[in-house]
């Protein structure tokens, strides 16, 4: 990548221009040429007092000129930032998550969110990789994943999915839940059973845990923590009674649900927290106007923390793309600390 200095009266010289023959940024670049110099004081005549309305005219010209210029710079600049940076620029967020009646052995107890690594889209597997050694290397007590782990219920990438999260090895293995796309659900109810049975197939050869409706329990000592993961919300089989089948009431318990317009549907339920992705924080969200594109009903959970009566929704923003952009909504890794409350 060419580096240019920005000298005093002036911002890229005619050879950084040069450089750039072919380039799109190219015209742009030509519009902050410097003048033309001159050897010292220009003298005044007659001829430079008759033509001062021209000089001015001339100066708002290229006032403009550099006005329009650097628009131009500024939008190819975010648009580069945009494409090449942030979609990789990885946010670890760090949260405590307060249980009602969790015992003390599970005081401390860490579990890592990840959701939505869209294996298949392009997204370097380097990156995934690197991320994933970094889960292991943090040694947490549980990692879940939260759902859209291969793209467009690709089946052929079940098979890296499984040697990838194989790097984890941590006391409980991860557990994992299917999201909108391994169902090639698109809308409400327009999935597939055969496609999220092809693909849950494919993952439980490599070893996968995968909760569809179904709840586990993690035991420390007489200690017990329910985890309960939900169908897709889109899928048409989500179903709360069965999920939460043998799932005290009383019990601390927390959710898997990839769409967090699941929330409402679970706020009757025994979970505190629900743990959700899908939204990939927008993904694009401008300043001043927020995101352009959240597809969910309720719209305000974008990404982050929410609480409503007294139930706890936390919406992950996701590693992956569904087409590689991000703007102001920086991908993540979510590590919670359980406290007893």
């Amino acid at each position: 990548m060419i580096m240019f200095e920005y000298p005093s009266g002036c911002i890229a010289r005619r050879n950084a221009v040069s450089l750039l023959q072919g380039n799109p940024v190219k015209m742009a670049l030509k519009l902050f040429d410097p003048p033309e110099s001159t050897n010292g004081a220009t003298p005044i005549t007659n001829s430079n007092l008759n033509n001062k309305t021209s000089r001015r005219r001339q100066t708002r010209r290229n006032f403009l000129r550099s006005a329009l210029a650097g628009g131009t710079l500024a939008a190819l600049g975010s648009a580069g930032y945009a494409w090449r940076i942030e979609p990789l620029w990885l946010q670890i967020i760090h949260r405590k998550m307060p249980i009602p009646n969790l015992q003390h052995d599970f005081d401390g107890f860490r579990i890592i969110q990840i959701s939505d690594l869209h294996l298949g889209a392009g997204v370097p597997l380097e990156y995934l990789t690197k991320w994933i050694d970094w889960i292991g290397r943090r040694r947490p007590d549980l990692v879940v994943i939260t759902g859209d782990i291969v793209h467009r219920a690709q089946t052929e990438w079940c098979g890296i999915v499984g040697k990838l999260l194989a790097r984890i090895r941590v006391d409980n293995r991860p557990l994992v839940i299917l999201g909108n796309h391994e169902w090639g659900a698109f809308s409400m109810g327009t999935g597939s059973a055969q496609t999220a049975d092809r693909v849950t197939a494919a993952m439980i050869k490599e070893g996968l845990s995968l909760l569809r409706n179904e709840s586990t329990v993690i035991s420390r000592g007489s200690s017990r923590l329910y985890i309960v993961g939900m169908e897709d919300y889109w899928s048409g089989r989500f179903n709360k009674q069965t999920a939460f089948t043998g799932v005290p009431k009383s019990s601390p318990c927390i959710a898997l649900s990839h769409n967090p317009d699941s929330f409402i549907d679970l706020l009757d339920t025994p979970a505190s927290w629900i743990l959700s992705g899908h939204t990939h924080g927008g993904q694009v969200s401008i300043p001043l106007l927020g995101p352009i594109l959240i597809p969910i009903q309720h719209k305000q959970f974008v990404a982050g923390h929410y609480q409503l009566d007294g139930k706890n929704l936390y919406v992950n923003r996701g590693i992956g793309w569904f087409k590689r952009v991000r703007f102001n909504a920086r991908p993540e890794i979510t590590e919670f600390t359980l406290t007893h409350i």
